[in-house]
């Protein structure tokens, strides 16, 4: 199929299922990409991107519950909203979709609009004319000079290819992703200063297990000294005052000169104690901001599953945590849903995840059921899975075990299975104690996870 091939096919859908309706709603999903719905009951919208690399069009019954803004979309918006839709055309038996109105004024007056979409690669244009003058444009600039697109002139469509291009797979392709992808991008550009904060923190805490951990090899180094320590005290009365050292199997031992040998002996022990308060101390604190740059790693490699009520959420427990600080962002206020973990459904079975440490322990000790599977990742922070079925089927476990390595953005992943009767809350919320489990190891997916994602659900 060519691309005008493809552009005919959907001026007749356009037609058969819009013209008589109203516009009724212009969305501003980006800079480049908009959506125009209509005032029939349960009809399509029509989604036009004006992308450089791949311009496209699109007929979609989705739904999106975000808009943005700039001046073009405001001119547009202000001069076609709520006009009669007649009906859509090829312009110049071209790559070029007309769309035709009619706007009643408040003067009962009526203005004849034409909305053109030039659908060319690098060169993408929405114009809109009226009595086949351009009136406004997303680009005021046309393809060469004898297609010039300037404020009240006579529109000229560009010269016409003599051929049309086939649409390869990779067109396809590219379109969909482009599509799906478009919430996910504006909320990642919305709550970029989240993600850019988490992605700080997570590299500052990097850097201080790195320091630590040279602190704590020091340390150890120093466990030694009790050694030293319990050897000077046996040799104490041959030692004097003003040695530069003494010899253990045959290592020289610094001694400080200006101290006594009681004095050098005091010294000694108390390197070795502090060494040792050091290993303890770090231990524990390691531990911690292991955890934590696991939760945000966890975070980040989740976040483009993410809607705009799951980041309002992940603000609420970053504050909490005190991972960010109130006084930079606003707290947003208590959200209904902000609990409920969410499922897939796989051949009828419910499969169920969590995109928070507070949906993840719901999802496992207050939805899930003792008879029901926990997947995990095995030592490492990572969204819960659970399977809500007591008898497992091997297909049923292969798709959930690659589901949770898919959440986890990992390739391969080696993983836990485990009845929920056996598994226990943690220090923290989100983590787990488990008292008998099994392992598991993923190293390929045979599931289109981003299919099943489209469908998601919450409890």
């Amino acid at each position: 199929m060519t691309f005008l091939e493809r552009l005919k096919s959907q001026v007749k859908e356009i037609n058969a299922n819009l013209a008589g309706s109203y516009l009724n709603k212009i969305q501003c999903l980006s800079e480049y990409d908009y959506i125009f719905s209509f005032s029939k009951s349960k009809s399509p919208s029509i989604f036009i991107s004006l992308n450089v690399k791949n311009p496209f069009l699109r007929i979609t019954n989705k739904k999106f519950l975000f808009n943005t803004t700039n001046q073009f979309y405001t001119r547009l918006k202000t001069k076609l909203l709520n006009s009669l839709f007649l009906k859509a055309n090829i312009h110049n038996d071209d790559n070029i979709l007309e769309l035709e109105f009619i706007k009643t004024t408040d003067t009962y007056d009526k203005i004849h609009y034409v909305l053109l979409f030039e659908i060319f690669k690098s060169n993408s244009n929405l114009v809109l004319l009226v009595d086949n003058k351009v009136d406004e444009a997303f680009r005021f600039k046309g393809i060469d000079t004898h297609h010039p697109i300037l404020k009240n002139a006579i529109y000229e469509a560009p010269i016409r290819t003599p051929f049309s291009k086939e649409i390869k797979d990779k067109d396809y392709e590219n379109e969909e992703n482009y599509f799906s992808n478009i919430e996910r991008l504006h909320l990642e550009q919305k709550y970029r200063e989240i993600i850019l904060e988490l992605k700080r923190r997570k590299k500052s805490l990097e850097k201080k297990v790195e320091k630590i951990k040279e602190d704590q090899d020091d340390a150890k180094n120093k466990l030694a000294y009790k050694e030293y320590a319990d050897y000077l005290l046996t040799i104490l009365d041959e030692v004097k005052r003003g040695d530069e050292y003494f010899e253990i199997e045959e290592k020289k031992i610094p001694l400080n000169v200006q101290y006594s040998p009681s004095q050098n002996l005091e010294r000694m022990y108390k390197i070795y104690k502090k060494a040792k308060a050091t290993i303890l101390s770090t231990e524990e604190y390691i531990e911690k901001t292991k955890n934590e740059i696991e939760y945000i790693a966890n975070i980040l490699n989740t976040i483009d599953i993410f809607n705009e009520e799951d980041y309002q959420e992940l603000i609420n427990e970053l504050i909490d945590r005190k991972i960010i600080k109130v006084s930079k962002y606003k707290k947003p206020k208590i959200l209904k849903n902000a609990a409920k973990p969410y499922y897939i459904l796989f051949n009828g079975t419910k499969i169920g995840f969590g995109k928070n440490s507070l949906q993840n322990d719901n999802l496992t000790f207050k939805y899930a059921s003792k008879d029901d599977y926990f997947i995990h990742l095995k030592n490492v922070h990572s969204n819960h899975v659970v399977i809500f079925k007591s008898e497992l089927d091997d297909e049923t476990l292969e798709f959930a075990l690659e589901f949770a390595t898919y959440l986890a953005k990992q390739k391969d992943a080696e993983l836990i299975l485990a009845k929920i009767r056996t598994v226990k809350k943690g220090k923290e919320s989100g983590l787990v104690l488990l008292s008998k489990y099994e392992s598991y190891v993923i190293k390929s997916f045979h599931y289109d996870f981003k299919k099943y994602l489209e469908n998601i659900n919450r409890f």
